[in-house]
């Protein structure tokens, strides 16, 4: 949780809400409607995927922002499994933009993309956006396809001119936008830039005005419906502090601290006993509650704190056709990876030379760890994910059922530590922002010294773990504070929005300055592309090493509600 002004401890007042039951209301309400852009039709595993959620009114396609979080959600629809599930804030112009990061070890073939927000979730879950996700592996899915004449009436006029550069050279695209009779379109859209020779369009996924036609087809404009979640503007803390005798406490108090920073408040219920904590709550995030009685003791008090809920989807099921040849798509995002910040190679042990740097001694037995970052290293202010982190010190992420597991590229496993308590809960570490880590210590699998820890031999395969150290940055320690059994006490990790991240583009001013490979397949993401009063727009990047065409893809609706899609090929 970031709260760094004054301003921010606004998030964190209390709403004392009488949150009893109540009659349903029946009320004309208007519909929302999501369609979700990526970067590109088609990934590897271990890829990034970039996207926008284009969240717009049902009737009139004009962009909305009543709801402030969209959730989005990858399912294997083989194993009809969730993968992973985030939360995406919008900006303060209304766009919501992430990523997701694709595990190494995922299985080609298709997946689906789920995205909603809590206000449609008013309405059948078949009025949610799905779309497919191909990962290359032998397989393609393959949709329904739509009559080209049905989209011929929501066409922009876009025009994309640029010259392709090669060699890490410049490049400039300027865009213009109009309608159908000639008048300037203002908006935000997202634009794509790849590889055309190893990126080829799909006209079955990835285009707007298809997503919303699949998604007309399920919609009904009926008027009359039972609300029962209401647009969700910020998050909330739900619950009550009760009695344990089944009486009711008279002005409860409720403390609340913020476990990554320290920070307390304090609230007086007064008459209620149910109270809705509005939050900030990036992924990670952890509060910790405690519910007293107005003299402050918390004998014989219960704190009770809702769960969240989540909708149960209905995947559509895409039928699988052989794929074109996408082998060199295959090789060159393998190539890109392997010269990544973010690359899954297994790091070999760190041999000390010269000078000896300063040891980690922080755990339990005072060990040095062979490997790990130290407080104040960059690289943990400038990881976006845990998971980026691990993969750093050689460890990856695997998944049982959707549910992920730290593990080591030959499956010796991970014991892992937080600030020196065993955490069994590997989805928690996975969900630490890392703005929030203090340090990291890894001591590698089959080391004589992870016994110290606690670690033993796997008995399916006789590999010893590897054992890794978290260290939270101060405020963490007040989760040792207090009394874990206490009914007054609750830790409570909800999930939290993705903080956002922008696309990494390479600067070559100086050529010689960067000599890693430039293998991209990905050259340019931006998900807010704004034209000016005139509908134009300009961008710059740098080519790659060897891209020579490029597939340009700009997508979006217009203020005014007027969708537009376009893909051209630069060479």
């Amino acid at each position: 949780m970031y709260l760094c002004s004054m301003k921010r401890l606004l998030l964190l007042l209390l709403y004392i809400v009488a949150l009893m039951p109540c009659k349903a209301q029946t009320i004309i309400v208007p519909h929302e409607r999501i369609c979700i852009q990526t970067d590109k039709p088609y990934y590897a595993p271990g890829d990034t995927v970039w996207l926008r959620a284009h969240l717009m009114d049902a009737d009139t396609n004009i962009p909305v922002s009543r709801s402030h979080f969209v959730y989005v959600e990858l399912y294997d629809q083989k194993a009809d499994t969730l993968m992973q599930r985030m939360m995406i804030r919008s900006d303060e112009n209304g766009v919501f933009a992430n990523r997701l990061l694709l595990p190494k070890i995922m299985q080609g073939g298709v997946y689906t993309l789920v995205a909603y927000t809590q206000w449609m979730r008013n309405f059948p879950v078949e009025r949610f956006c799905y779309q497919p996700l191909t990962v290359v592996g032998g397989q393609r899915a393959r949709g329904h396809r739509i009559a080209k004449e049905l989209l011929a009436h929501m066409d922009a006029k876009v025009t994309i001119k640029g010259n392709a550069a090669t060699d890490r050279n410049p490049m400039t695209l300027d865009l213009d936008v109009c309608d159908k009779d000639g008048h300037p379109l203002q908006g935000i859209y997202a634009l794509s830039v790849t590889d055309y020779d190893v990126v080829k369009p799909d006209s079955l996924f990835g285009d707007i005005r298809q997503n919303l036609l699949r998604q007309q087809l399920s919609y009904l404009p009926d008027t009359l419906n039972k609300i029962v979640y209401p647009y969700q503007e910020m998050q909330f803390i739900t619950g009550r502090i009760k009695g344990t005798w089944k009486k009711r406490l008279k002005n409860p108090h409720l403390l609340v601290v913020n476990g990554q920073t320290g920070q307390r408040w304090e609230f007086e219920l007064g008459d209620s006993t149910n109270f809705a904590l509005g939050v900030d709550n990036p992924e990670g995030s952890t509060f910790l509650l405690e519910g007293t009685r107005n003299s402050g003791k918390t004998s014989l008090v219960e704190l009770q704190i809702d769960s969240l809920t989540f909708p149960k989807v209905a995947l559509p099921h895409y039928a699988l056709t052989e794929s074109q040849d996408l082998s060199a798509f295959r090789t060159q995002a393998q190539t890109q990876q392997m010269y990544s910040q973010a690359g899954y190679v297994e790091l070999p042990e760190v041999t000390k030379i010269g000078k000896k740097q300063k040891p980690l001694k922080s755990n339990i037995m005072n060990i040095e760890a062979p490997r790990g970052f130290q407080e104040g290293d960059p690289r943990i202010e400038h990881a976006v994910t845990m998971q980026q982190l691990l993969i750093t010190l050689g460890m990856r992420v695997g998944y049982v059922d959707g549910e992920p597991y730290i593990t080591t590229p030959d499956d010796a496993g991970v014991l892992p530590y937080v600030d020196n308590i065993r955490e069994e809960d590997h989805d928690y570490i996975l969900n630490l922002v890392p703005t929030d880590i203090k340090s990291i210590e890894y001591f590698t699998p089959n080391n004589a010294i992870n016994g110290f820890f606690g670690a033993r031999p796997a008995s399916y395969s006789g590999k010893v773990p590897g054992v890794l150290f978290i260290f939270l940055k101060d405020g963490s320690e007040i989760v040792k504070q207090r009394k874990k059994d206490s009914p007054s006490f609750v830790s409570v990790r909800q999930l939290g929005y993705r903080p956002s991240v922008e696309f990494y583009s390479p600067q070559y001013q100086d050529k010689e300055s960067n000599m890693h490979t430039d293998h991209r397949t990905t050259l340019y993401w931006n998900p807010k592309v704004e034209t000016d009063e005139k509908g134009h727009a300009s961008v710059k990047f740098y080519a790659s090493d060897i891209s020579k065409r490029y597939l340009v893809t700009l997508e979006g609706v217009s203020n005014d509600g007027i969708v537009v899609h376009k893909e051209v090929i630069i060479e």
